[in-house]
């Protein structure tokens, strides 16, 4: 926690601010103080609700294997909420558990494992990032090197550091950018949009970040570290500062006076301007993400494979071969691109 003079001053200042212009707090506020109170109240927070998940606080010795896990997780975790990745993840490693295991594993074998997850794609990149580490003879640190890795992002190569090795990495996931976008900048646009650009809110989190983690801090009842305080803002978001119903009236950022965009309205457009390819089903638009995951989530139980038309029927409530056997063919086509499927005898079957 803060020094115990450093906080009554802020608190004071805080105050005096408020007295002197109820509407202009922000505003008077020099960018240090906004940082320094800001990460007060997120490590704050952290210190009371702390969520406990299977791929945090890692007791794995081993460089390359307690990258692994944190690999597979931040895969698992782009398109997929924390409370299936929880029970994903477990199974996932018991059937992978080294990434060794992983790399030698094939298409099927890795789909068979992703079921219910989505975005099959992912799990084909991840398996073949395992084999470039597992050809490099050691797991890598370097942005650079890490954003090599097949399905591998800023992002996540910056997640790899600070949860993996530890290493400071200044990082925005959605709910990290949702988070100093609104404390630091304002709401999004009406569109969904973001004012600032991610340059900007970098060199915003690399100020936070050096700040959460000064060492003439006293500390919580956890290491002030670049993993604890990355996965703090991400429980913050995920808990607080929410994309659709943020929790204002419980949301200490904006108790203290930091948060821009608190009791403003967020506004979302929720087609974000323009809608995904797909088609209409019952008055409903789906996009051709969902088709795609329920075609390979059937083809896992069919070991014999399924003509187009069987898929169809499968995937479709609505299915009639004279209106939708193009577009059907045509999402087959680019799973068989993706190395998802593959076609024999006029069967399809997973690749």
């Amino acid at each position: 926690m803060y020094n115990k003079n450093i906080l009554s001053s802020l608190s004071r200042k805080i105050s005096s601010i408020q007295r002197e212009n109820h509407h202009g707090t922000l505003s008077a506020m020099k960018q240090s103080e906004h940082i320094a109170v800001f990460v007060q109240c997120i490590w704050g927070w952290y210190a009371r609700h702390k969520r406990d998940l299977p791929w945090r606080d890692l007791a794995i010795e081993d460089d390359m294997e307690r990258a692994y896990h944190i690999l597979v997780s931040e895969v698992m975790l782009q398109q997929t909420q924390v409370s299936r990745v929880k029970i994903v993840f477990k199974e996932f490693l018991e059937r992978f558990p080294s990434i060794a295991d992983l790399a030698a594993a094939s298409n099927t074998d890795v789909i068979m494992a992703w079921r219910g997850m989505g975005y099959n794609n992912r799990a084909l990149r991840l398996r073949d990032a395992t084999r470039e580490v597992i050809k490099q003879r050691y797991f890598p640190v370097e942005m650079s090197e890490l954003i090599r890795l097949p399905g591998v992002g800023h992002y996540t190569a910056a997640a790899i550091r600070n949860f993996a090795f530890n290493i400071p990495t200044p990082c925005l996931d959605t709910n990290i950018r949702r988070i100093i976008h609104r404390s630091f900048v304002g709401p999004e646009n009406a569109d969904g949009t973001w004012k600032r650009d991610d340059r900007y809110l970098l060199v915003l989190t690399e100020k936070l970040l050096q700040d959460a983690i000064n060492p003439s801090l006293s500390s919580f009842h956890f290491p002030l570290s670049a993993s604890n305080w990355h996965a703090a803002l991400m429980d913050y978001g995920s808990l607080v500062c929410t994309m659709r119903n943020p929790k204002w009236d419980i949301c200490p950022l904006t108790k203290a006076g930091v948060m821009k965009a608190a009791h403003k309205e967020i506004k979302r457009n929720v087609e974000r301007g323009k809608r995904e390819p797909g088609r209409v089903v019952a008055g409903k638009h789906i996009p051709n993400r969902i088709f795609r995951g329920k075609i390979v989530e059937e083809l896992r139980d069919a070991k014999k494979g399924l003509s187009v038309e069987e898929i169809g029927a499968l995937v479709c409530i609505d299915w009639d071969a004279t209106q939708h056997q193009e577009w059907l063919e045509k999402l087959i086509e680019a799973l068989k691109r993706d190395q998802l499927i593959r076609i024999h005898r006029d069967k399809v079957l997973l690749a």
